[in-house]
């Protein structure tokens, strides 16, 4: 086949044009495909298998994805769902999927593909000296592995490749690399893999591609041996070279190299060409096989359970000496803990100062002083007891310190925003397993075990 047409949407839930998409179903794709989840979120929804996203707007989303494909008779593929692509995740998606089928009579095989990588297998990888970190992570231990709550692999291509070659018309996957959502038809079509992956990478953000993103427009890659077309399907909207460019550096350390499971992305050579108003033509994109195929992992661990303080400081004798009032305010907390026999070790506080330094830290260059800052106190104490205690504290010993020394301070220095002031989070993680595992190439599909439905 000379051409293979993919029409993209941006993330699953996030919602998308629906006369866009429905002028992307008459350019007749091969396929309709979006990702569905991301790590920016942070690791607590991979750890509690908790979803990013309402089910309401994922119904929405998948009902006119899943129909769509259905009346052109092509596949539909999504990754990551629910958010982490976890076990819990993808299971939700499932449930949600046969409620589409059931609601608009629709029939179709639908292949579910688990992303969890079970915790004996990352153990005996480690003691065979096939687990790395990644950047400046430290070494992963057969211990650590141990305590992750959660842990899934970001499978490539070759789980969907092998799904489609099972009979499947929709494809819902756990964790993946986004680009792998979006390549194996055309790989199946044996064309060019520097186009291929580097063609998904630029659509895999959907409507990001395109000069208005608040408008939705899906849009639709034309891949041909060697090159490819991005081109939005809503009327009015428009890819310019600097956006589909954009999209190669979209969550990347290195502008030109995104790694895959079995190989890199090279678009150190590709040529981007305005072809007409709407569409971005690009040629010259290389794929890269490693000599090792790796999947990333990630692991969610429980470290505790969080508690928050929002408020508000607009006290001149309190702004501009922030530094030392958290110090006071730290030490304060810390009495007080002590009096309710919590040990240091059985809570961990954390001040944000937004207006003075809480996106950058100590790496922020404006000193400019604010009038007003907004604090957040993060408390995760070992126990929802404990974080509780804590928390209860915080706003009374907060908002009475007297940091001037005059007897003036206190009694309303706190604007609380909400009712009540303390906000229970629930459980919290951290990211304990960020790592590469070596794989053999059969494994790159093994481990990911595909179950099959008759819908």
């Amino acid at each position: 086949m000379e051409e293979i047409r993919v029409l993209a949407t941006c993330a699953l839930g996030l919602g998308f044009s629906y006369k866009g998409f429905e002028a992307g179903l008459r350019m007749e794709p091969h396929l309709i495909a979006c990702d569905a989840g991301s790590a920016d979120f942070g690791p607590y929804y991979l750890g509690s298998g908790q979803p990013q996203k309402s089910a309401v707007s994922l119904k929405r989303d998948l009902a006119l994805l899943i129909g769509g494909a259905r009346r052109l008779g092509v596949p539909f593929m999504t990754g990551s769902v629910g958010g982490a692509g976890g076990a819990p995740h993808l299971e939700a998606t499932v449930e949600l999927v046969r409620e589409i089928a059931r609601e608009n009579d629709l029939h179709f095989k639908l292949a579910a593909i688990s992303a969890v990588i079970p915790t004996e297998t990352v153990q005996a990888r480690i003691r065979e000296g096939k687990v790395s970190a990644v950047g400046l992570i430290e070494p992963l231990t057969e211990e650590a592995a141990g305590r992750s709550a959660a842990t899934v692999g970001m499978m490539g291509a070759e789980p969907y490749i092998r799904a489609l070659e099972m009979g499947a018309d929709v494809i819902i996957a756990g964790r993946s690399t986004d680009p792998a959502i979006f390549v194996a038809p055309a790989l199946m079509a044996g064309l060019d893999p520097g186009a291929v992956w580097h063609a998904a990478k630029c659509i895999d953000k959907g409507y990001l591609a395109t000069t208005r993103p608040q408008d939705g427009s899906p849009v639709l890659a034309r891949i041909r041996n060697g090159e490819f077309i991005v081109t939005p399907t809503r009327e009015n909207s428009y890819c310019t070279v600097a956006t589909v460019a954009n999209i190669t550096l979209h969550e990347n350390p290195n502008p030109f190299l995104v790694a895959q499971p079995t190989g890199v992305i090279d678009s150190s050579q590709a040529v981007y060409e305005q072809i007409d108003e709407f569409s971005v033509r690009v040629s010259g994109s290389l794929y890269r096989p490693a000599e090792t195929p790796t999947i990333k992992l990630e692991g969610a661990e429980l470290v505790g359970y969080r508690n928050l303080l929002i408020a508000g400081i607009r006290d001149p004798r309190v702004v501009p000496r922030m530094d030392e009032f958290l110090q006071i305010y730290r030490a304060a907390i810390a009495s007080a803990a002590h009096s309710l026999k919590i040990s240091e070790d059985d809570y961990q506080l954390q001040f944000r100062v937004y207006g003075k330094d809480a996106v950058m830290g100590a790496f922020e260059p404006v000193k400019t002083p604010a009038h007003e800052v907004g604090l957040i106190v993060d408390v995760v104490g070992r126990t929802p007891q404990i974080a509780s205690a804590i928390a209860t504290r915080l706003g009374p010993t907060g908002s009475r310190l007297d940091i001037t020394g005059g007897g003036l301070g206190g009694g309303g220095n706190f604007a609380y925003p909400f009712s009540p002031s303390k906000v229970d989070m629930g459980a919290a993680y951290s990211w304990g397993i960020w790592h590469l595992m070596q794989v053999s190439q059969a494994e790159l599909t093994d481990l990911f075990p595909i179950t099959m439905y008759e819908l």
